[in-house]
């Protein structure tokens, strides 16, 4: 009973190392990217989108959707994207008004489009969308890293 009453302190004293040994903002890096400025061929803020995967047989998979938010105009054919990745992005040509998830198992036969983006900026500075429609608007985007 001794030693499960030191292991339980024990236990109890170092909780607080763990939980503190990533202090809020200073445990995020600058260098981590916050968002990308996507110029498209088409307006798809309205389709749900699912990340795309590449097996090791070549054969291209869906999951992942989202629905709502993803994809938000910014000015022209500028938007934000709201994902992780630009480049295992497809559009669906299902709305989040249609969606249900029975179209998960056929999720395949509704990608509309696999290359979207005809250019992609990276930024890693919080920019609100006043401030990212003004880098649109002064065609200032070289204060953007292009990907593509």
């Amino acid at each position: 009973m001794k030693i499960i009453k030191k292991f339980l302190i024990t236990a109890v004293a170092a909780m607080p190392v763990f939980l503190c040994s990533c202090p809020g903002d200073s445990c995020v890096d600058e260098h981590d990217p916050k968002g990308y400025v996507v110029k498209m061929k088409n307006d798809y803020t309205d389709r749900v989108i699912a990340t795309m995967f590449v097996n090791t047989d070549n054969d291209t998979s869906y999951c992942c959707v989202s629905l709502n938010n993803h994809t938000v105009k910014i000015q022209g054919d500028y938007y934000k994207l709201n994902s992780a990745r630009y480049n295992d992005v497809a559009y669906t040509s299902i709305t989040a008004n249609e969606w249900n998830n029975t179209f998960l198992d056929s999720l395949k036969t509704y990608i509309i489009d696999t290359n979207p983006f005809e250019e992609v900026y990276i930024f890693y500075h919080n920019y609100d969308m006043d401030a990212l429609k003004s880098i649109i608007k002064t065609n200032s985007l070289n204060k953007l890293e292009r990907l593509k």
